[in-house]
């Protein structure tokens, strides 16, 4: 009998753990949503204001931006919350509608796990590679996010390992604080992070190719690896949006998810 009940305790506390732990994932990821919806409110709230200098991510003299820049009317109440926001990233009918931040002391990992008031959060925040210069000299701007069961920041993202899921959303709005723009789905192809002894295609370093040669190359390993063939046809300039997540088909797996610009 005691040996029954030692087993019926343990089992008891083993339901109370799991249940505690399913209302603090349900609150954590509540509290992402809710903040994700009110910061998109804000965007609807246009306030002119002054040139501003955006901010200096470490020694990195491309990541500084001049007084003759002008952000957007929309996301100026979002910039003055904080300054690290770069832009804001849409794919209607999904839940990818998040502000994609950057961070200003070059900590490129600072968003895994801080939401956009940079409060500790398991969800993180979208963030841009550290490379990236959103400003226009970078031909390919990456963007991270988590793969979260719940659906929050990218965790949708994989759903376009289904030709039929990316025929009906071609199109994914990503606007820097500067200028709105409308990207086309290119290749979707699943990769991982390799070691750097590794000779191979490493789709997080084709950020600023340094040539044509170099460019074509990349762009002909992806569509190698691409998942199906979506007719796109991209030339040297073409301003490329590179979306990244976890892929846990395999150890360190990352699906990938590249669009050109269109407008």
């Amino acid at each position: 009998m005691d040996r029954n009940k030692l087993v019926r305790t343990i089992l008891l506390l083993i339901v109370v753990v799991c249940f505690g732990y399913f209302i603090y994932y349900y609150l954590v990821a509540n509290g992402s949503r809710e903040q994700a919806s009110s910061l998109s409110q804000m965007t609807q709230n246009r306030e002119e204001g002054e040139d501003v200098v955006i901010y200096e991510s470490g020694s990195k003299k491309i990541n500084v931006y001049n007084t003759s820049d002008r952000i957007l009317p929309k996301y100026k109440s979002l910039y003055k919350k904080n300054k690290n926001l770069i832009g804001w990233i849409k794919i209607d009918d999904t839940n990818i509608d998040y502000p994609v931040m950057k961070s200003v002391n070059g900590n490129g990992n600072f968003y895994l796990d801080h939401d956009y008031d940079g409060k500790d959060d398991r969800n993180g925040t979208l963030f841009m590679d550290d490379a990236c210069d959103p400003t226009g000299s970078s031909d390919n701007l990456i963007i991270y996010g988590h793969n979260m069961k719940s659906g929050l920041m990218f965790g949708g993202l994989d759903s376009y390992k289904s030709e039929a899921f990316y025929e009906k959303h071609k199109r994914v709005r990503f606007d820097t604080i500067y200028s709105e723009g409308i990207y086309e789905v290119a290749f979707a192809f699943q990769s991982r992070l390799y070691s750097e002894a590794d000779i191979t295609f490493k789709y997080y370093q084709f950020i600023e190719p340094n040539s044509q040669e170099e460019f074509d190359s990349g762009i002909r390993q992806m569509q190698e690896l691409s998942l199906y063939d979506t007719g796109a046809e991209i030339q040297y300039g073409d301003q490329l949006l590179t979306l990244s997540t976890c892929d846990y088909d395999e150890a360190n797996g990352r699906f990938v998810v590249v669009c050109k610009r269109v407008q």
